[in-house]
């Protein structure tokens, strides 16, 4: 019984992680849209990802107080985790605040939500270059279908492809190589302070560059202190906490199906919180994009 219930309930965890972060685009869309000037993009992922790193770390204890610790393996993961974590902070910044730049320079979150997805077909493109570890046949079916995808949401009539759409899709680049390199190391660290120390990284460095480049003020941050809160409690640091729980009992394949659903819920939620209803042309790119995504996620014969 206790087996049957973990089938339905992890699952159903990733399903809410999927709804978290795709209803965090709306709301980094109002972030942009805030009048008569939006916070700029650094001193918003600055803030967001601070405040993720600060609401983590009553979790870390709380964990730790429900489970012994190896010590044999606590002193090395530690290590680890103080290594890699900073790193995937700094990768983390580049590609919230390009993912930002994007969303606020086109105004359109659920059309960014889509093109972010684009990195669930990197990861696999990329794992076979660097490591030689071959993508199933589905991916080579999904590349052109999500080409089509891109080009229906992001082309206009003329040909010519948005700025910010050029800053998203840069963007899925950087959550590609964010997921490769926590693939990799993942094992070695401390889950949940790997996530803190990468956002509390990530926060530091935005929040410098927005000191300098940006246009931080008390009564910008006040004017967007709803998406800040929003998107740092629960679009990161609630969201990656449950993705932790959630994919404990679920398997991989499943999982990234599941989590595929982010940008269909950017699109959902775009049209309940800012009434932005899609033309027929981005409907139809969002479905090929939802199909190639889907796809590029298929196990193949040999695995689970």
């Amino acid at each position: 019984m206790k087996d049957n219930h973990k089938k339905i309930i992890y699952p159903l965890i990733c399903l809410l992680v999927a709804i978290i972060w795709g209803s965090g685009f709306p709301f980094q869309d109002m972030a942009g849209q805030v009048k008569p000037e939006p916070l700029d993009s650094f001193s918003f992922n600055g803030l967001r990802f601070l405040t993720a790193g600060v609401v983590l770390i009553p979790v870390i204890f709380l964990f730790e107080k429900k489970k012994s610790i190896n010590t044999d393996t606590y002193a090395p993961k530690m290590k680890s985790t103080f290594i890699f974590a900073p790193i995937a902070g700094g990768i983390l910044a580049v590609s919230a605040v390009l993912q930002q730049l994007g969303i606020m320079a086109t105004g359109e979150s659920g059309k960014a939500g889509f093109i972010t997805g684009f990195y669930l077909l990197i990861v696999p493109i990329a794992t076979f270059i660097i490591f030689k570890q071959r993508p199933s046949i589905f991916v080579f079916i999904a590349i052109p279908i999500s080409l089509v995808g891109l080009f229906l949401l992001s082309v206009s009539s003329g040909l010519v492809i948005e700025l910010g759409d050029l800053y998203v899709l840069a963007c899925a680049f950087g959550f590609a190589s964010h997921i490769i390199l926590y693939d990799k190391v993942a094992n070695k660290t401390h889950v949940i302070r790997f996530s803190c120390v990468q956002f509390l990284v990530a926060g530091a460095i935005c929040l410098i560059l927005g000191f300098i480049f940006g246009n931080i003020s008390l009564s910008l941050v006040l004017d967007t202190i709803v998406p800040i809160l929003y998107c740092g409690v629960f679009s990161a640091a609630a969201a990656y906490t449950l993705q932790i729980i959630g994919q404990k009992h679920t398997p991989p394949a499943v999982a990234s199906l599941i989590f595929a659903l982010e940008g269909l819920f950017a699109t959902v939620f775009e049209c309940i919180i800012e009434g932005h209803v899609p033309g027929a042309r981005q409907i139809w790119g969002c479905v090929f994009m939802l199909v190639a995504i889907l796809l590029s996620q298929f196990p193949t014969k040999n695995k689970d």
